[in-house]
């Protein structure tokens, strides 16, 4: 038979004192490093710079390590068709008028924005049994008529050419000025 402790024994349980960090937020920690972060708004970042205590390093470092990523990026001839995009952003441009009224309105030459090429997104063929992977027994198939069905749908997906969209591809334009 194993010891038998009551609840009124000393050696259930004994007062122990723990050593605390409190953030300004009233959380308690048991490391100072992870209440101090808690309880400040912003960090000093590498360079010296204030940053919110979010980001990694300050506004001018990611812009700086970022245009460093764009100017390491390999360059591909622009062909006069294929949608460009402004590096990192969601400002595309699908034809030479696009390009040229954002140049005029933010006052700036099509040679000095950091463009890229976009690759195209099709639409892909939709395996059932993936799609229906929580609905079906273990080992289960989807029925043949469903199955059928897919099969049609996804050879006209299949037989279908045109984008759905565009995004950021890998290579960046360099454009003659």
């Amino acid at each position: 038979m194993d010891k038998v402790i009551l609840d009124t024994d000393p050696e259930a349980a004994q007062l122990k004192t723990l050593k605390l960090w409190v953030s300004r937020n009233g959380l308690a920690y048991s490391d100072e490093r992870t209440a101090r972060y808690d309880g400040c708004t912003h960090k000093k970042c590498e360079c010296g710079e204030l940053m919110e205590k979010r980001w990694l390093s300050c506004g001018k470092c990611r812009d700086k390590a970022d245009r460093e990523r764009y100017l390491k990026m390999p360059t591909k001839e622009y062909d006069g068709k294929t949608p460009l995009v402004l590096y990192n952003t969601d400002t595309y441009f699908f034809d030479a008028g696009d390009l040229f009224f954002y140049c005029e309105e933010h006052n700036v030459k099509e040679t000095d924005l950091p463009l890229v090429m976009c690759d195209p997104v099709y639409a892909h063929t939709i395996d059932p049994n993936e799609y229906y992977v929580d609905e079906l027994p273990e080992d289960g198939e989807v029925p043949h008529p469903i199955q059928a069905a897919f099969d049609e749908m996804n050879k006209k997906i299949s037989e279908h050419k045109e984008p759905f969209c565009w995004v950021q591809g890998k290579f960046r334009v360099i454009l003659e000025g």
